[in-house]
């Protein structure tokens, strides 16, 4: 059994999760799709001191023979989940990376081509200059 006092210090915790959460999405310091792992870790924090009780019978239930386990474990879970969100994240934005560097090669590639392109047209045009200067001249 836990004691009261550690039951508000969880259910005050989980607040405080949801409260911060909530408020980085308010404030697009957090996009939604990472928010939600969280949220439902908050939600989880909260809920978790209210139905104590019946989170000791379903570990019991499930075989656990020291209930805080379950938690624990439920903890775990929740972790990888969102170790495995943001891999998933890093992945594909590695990806657009690549892609994005290649392009971004193929584009300074194409600047300097033309570049020389205008280079060449520009020496053409003062040379074709100069020579008119200098028949008019003789």
């Amino acid at each position: 059994m836990i004691d009261p006092r550690t039951r508000v210090y969880m259910f005050l915790l989980g607040l405080a999760v949801l409260a911060f959460v909530l408020n980085l999405v308010r404030r697009r310091r957090l996009q939604e799709r990472y928010a939600l792992l969280w949220l439902l870790a908050g939600v989880g924090l909260t809920l978790a001191p209210v139905f104590i009780n019946q989170l000791d019978r379903v570990a019991y239930v499930l075989g656990f023979a020291y209930p805080p386990a379950l938690l624990l474990m439920l903890a775990v879970v929740g972790l990888l989940l969102i170790i495995f969100q943001l891999s998933l994240t890093i992945s594909r934005n590695s990806d657009h990376l690549k892609v994005l560097t290649q392009e971004l090669g193929l584009l300074r590639h194409e600047v300097e081509r033309l570049g020389a392109e205008i280079d060449a047209i520009h020496d053409g045009q003062e040379t074709r200059d100069q020579r008119e200067r200098e028949r008019s001249e003789a």
